[in-house]
């Protein structure tokens, strides 16, 4: 008698669920998608915010109003925001009474492109500078390869994660040949050369700073070599 009475419970929870998905489901006839930009929501919010993503759409479609309830809709738009400049993806889906949602993951930059237009974003991609916006980057002066964005961008991160090295490098920046570190405090520069084996360099500089006993022995150097094996070839004035 229990068991047959769990069952009928059993039937009617399914039932309510049934009737509850086809009752909002029957609340959208039209088969247009509801659009509500209350609905976007940000990963972060440096760049753009819910207008930029409603108009973005608007240059696409007539009304969002109007917006076909179907998979291609969703994939369209999904495509659209992800084309604009400083967004990394887009997910887009909806709910059962067919409200929109839309996820947006703006590009993190970690890198200002000094005398450029674009910062550089952690995964090696170019953002459009805002002029309007001012953030708190490592700054690159002189020409890089686009084929290298991305080892530049990882140059810099490692530099961020570091406690001792985010206080100790002012810029990055190179000439025709090599890749410099400008630190603060001292007047030496340092050379990375090309970035390879960009870990092992840092660590070698980190302990050649460690074994000297003060700054007045640095002070004597104008130029630090990276660019060898284990090894750190120190110029003095």
């Amino acid at each position: 008698m229990k068991f047959k009475i769990l069952n009928i419970v059993f039937v009617l929870i399914n039932i309510i669920i049934v009737g509850g998905i086809i009752f909002f489901n029957l609340k959208n006839t039209s088969g247009k998608f509801i659009f509500n930009e209350k609905n976007i929501q940000f990963s972060s919010n440096n760049f753009i915010n819910n207008d930029f993503i409603k108009n973005s759409l608007l240059e696409n479609y007539n009304s969002l109003d109007s917006l076909s309830a179907d998979i291609e809709t969703i994939y369209e738009i999904e495509q659209i925001i992800s084309q604009i400049p400083f967004v990394e993806k887009a997910n887009v889906y909806t709910t059962v009474n067919s409200e929109l949602h839309i996820q947006v993951q703006e590009k993190k930059p970690v890198l200002n492109l000094f005398n450029s237009d674009y910062l550089l974003s952690e995964n090696g991609v170019l953002i459009p500078k805002i002029d309007s916006l001012n953030i708190d980057l490592i700054s690159f002066f002189g020409k890089v390869d686009p084929t290298i964005y991305i080892k530049l961008s990882n140059l810099t991160k490692m530099i961020n994660k570091d406690e001792f090295l985010k206080n100790h490098i002012k810029y990055i920046y190179s000439d025709s040949s090599s890749f410099y570190l400008s630190v603060n405090r001292f007047n030496y520069n340092v050379e990375l050369g090309s970035l390879e084996n960009i870990p092992e360099k840092l660590n070698n500089y980190k302990a050649f700073i460690a074994s000297k006993i003060d700054d007045e022995i640095l002070n004597k150097y104008s130029h630090l070599n990276l660019n060898f094996n284990k090894q750190v070839i120190a110029q003095k004035k």
